[in-house]
């Protein structure tokens, strides 16, 4: 995946300066309840479809000190969305090495990860995640995230400074990296590990 080099990286999800941006689409699947980290999540789940984002629409720029990426996705129809269950999407970047993605990174090989959502507590957060199940505060890196909605189609900018510091991913001009994504339907409840990730990294290279 490319991402381009910009005078100034658009942060609106609608700006026409998108059409520039190279465009990859990504196959998501619905994470196997197995990894799942208690009993009750599995019970609860067993029977309940899950994992509804199956595809995610991706482009990424920078303009030497923000990177910037514009994230597409459709659900099918469900029923009103409250606050309790908010839309969510996020993007992993690895912190060391790049861990196996769907281990949610190791002790050792820590994911960064940006997760915006919707809701009452709209917003992106800066996570570091160290195994399955694991979330703690992450280093800010000036997050941003904005969004836009048409019906079951949410379109999300998310954006941070380039950059490196302690656990957080280094982006840097010039320099390829990894990249992995997870989508939530809030529709149909889809919270914590109930989601669709991508089963491997995509190789992110930022144009110097």
């Amino acid at each position: 995946m490319r991402c381009t080099r910009i005078s100034s990286v658009p942060t609106k999800p609608d700006s026409d300066e998108w059409a520039t941006a190279t465009r990859q689409d990504v196959a998501l699947i619905a994470t196997p309840l197995a990894m799942q980290p208690t009993g009750y999540i599995i019970k609860s789940w067993t029977d309940k479809p899950y994992g509804r984002v199956t595809t995610l629409g991706v482009e990424a720029m920078h303009d030497g000190a923000t990177f910037a990426v514009r994230l597409s996705w459709e659900v099918p129809p469900a029923g009103p969305r409250g606050d309790d269950f908010p839309p969510a999407i996020a993007i992993a970047l690895p912190v060391k090495g790049p861990s196996p993605l769907v281990l949610m990174g190791t002790p050792e090989d820590p994911l960064h990860i940006l997760r915006w959502q919707g809701g009452r507590h709209a917003g992106v957060r800066s996570i570091v995640a160290r195994g399955i199940g694991t979330s703690d505060h992450g280093q800010h890196v000036n997050e941003k995230g904005a969004v836009k909605q048409d019906g079951n189609r949410f379109t999300v900018v998310i954006t941070r400074a380039l950059g490196a510091g302690a656990g957080a991913a280094p982006l840097k001009p010039g320099v390829a990296t990894k990249i992995g994504f997870a989508a939530w339907d809030g529709g149909n409840e889809e919270r914590a590990g109930i989601k669709s990730f991508s089963t491997d990294w995509v190789e992110l290279t930022l144009d110097a």
